[in-house]
C-alpha cells in the first residue's frame, strides 16, 4: 500500500512540474509519415553563353576598347621575292684573262668553246649560301648564275655507269663514290651531269678515272617535291682521258 501511495505521489509530483515549466514561443512539432515522399528538387537553368562569330566591326571593338592591336597572320615570302633580294656579283677583270668574282674566287678564260672558264669546285659548292637541298631558297648565287650558258672546264672524278661498253653519260664529282658504299655520295652543289659529244669506251665494272672535262655550262635546279635533286649538267662535253683507270 504503501509502494501504490507513493507511486501516487510521483505521479502527481510530475504532472505539476510540467505544468508549471516555462515554455519559448514556438513549438517544434514534426510530423512524419511514411506515406510521405521526398520533395522534387527542380534544378536551376544554367545560362548557356553564345558564341558570336567576330567580324570586321567586332574586332574593331575589341582592338578600341582594349587598345591592343589585332593579331595578324604571319607573312609568307614567295621563292619569286627571295630571287629579287640575291646580292649582285662583284666582278674584277684583271690581265690574262683573269676574273676575280665577289673578291672569293679567281675565274681564268673568257668563257668561250676554245677558250672556256676553269672553274673551282669551291665555286661551284658556294650555291649552299642560297639554296635549301629541302626549303623554300631555290635561287643560285649571281656568280653562278652569270656562268649560265657559258662554256667551262673543271676537274674531278668522272663515274660512268656500272654497266656496259660506252657511254655518252657521266657524273663529274668533287669526291670519289662507287655509286654504293665507297666514297662520299655526291650533293647537287658538289655534282654535275655531263652529256657527252662522243661516246667513252668503258673498261670494268665500278671504275672511275680522274680527268678534266669541258662543255657547256647549265645552271638549272632541279626538284622533286620539296627536295633539290639537281644543279648543274654539261653539255657537249669531252674529255681528255677517254680510257677509264683504276
Amino acid at each position: 500500500m504503501k509502494i501504490v501511495s507513493s507511486i501516487l505521489t510521483l505521479a502527481i509530483v510530475a504532472a505539476g512540474v510540467a505544468l508549471l515549466w516555462p515554455r519559448g514561443d514556438k513549438n517544434f512539432t514534426a510530423e512524419v509519415s511514411l506515406n510521405d515522399t521526398a520533395p522534387t528538387i527542380t534544378p536551376t537553368p544554367q545560362r548557356i553563353a553564345s558564341i558570336v562569330t567576330p567580324t570586321a566591326t567586332t574586332t574593331q571593338q575589341l582592338t578600341t576598347s582594349t587598345n591592343t592591336p589585332a593579331l595578324r597572320p604571319p607573312t609568307v615570302v614567295p621563292a619569286s621575292a627571295l630571287a629579287a633580294t640575291a646580292t649582285p656579283a662583284t666582278i674584277t677583270r684583271g690581265s690574262n684573262n683573269q676574273i676575280e668574282v665577289d673578291g672569293r674566287y679567281t675565274i681564268l678564260g673568257s668563257g668561250t668553246e676554245l677558250d672556256p672558264y676553269r672553274v673551282t669546285w669551291e665555286l661551284l659548292k658556294s650555291a649552299y649560301e642560297t639554296m635549301d637541298l629541302n626549303g623554300p631558297r631555290t635561287t643560285p648565287p649571281k656568280r653562278l648564275e652569270m656562268l649560265n650558258g657559258t662554256y667551262v672546264q673543271i676537274s674531278g672524278y668522272l663515274a660512268p655507269p656500272l654497266w656496259g661498253q660506252e657511254t655518252k653519260e657521266l657524273l663529274v664529282l668533287l669526291n670519289r663514290w662507287d655509286g654504293c658504299c665507297i666514297g662520299l655520295p655526291p650533293t647537287p652543289f658538289d655534282c654535275i651531269e655531263a652529256q657527252l659529244s662522243a661516246p667513252m669506251k668503258l673498261g670494268a665494272a665500278h671504275t672511275i678515272s680522274y680527268g678534266t672535262i669541258r662543255g657547256k655550262f647549265i645552271v638549272e635546279p632541279f626538284k622533286a617535291g620539296t627536295f633539290l635533286i639537281g644543279l648543274y649538267r654539261l653539255e657537249e662535253a669531252q674529255t681528255d682521258d677517254t680510257k677509264p683507270r683504276n
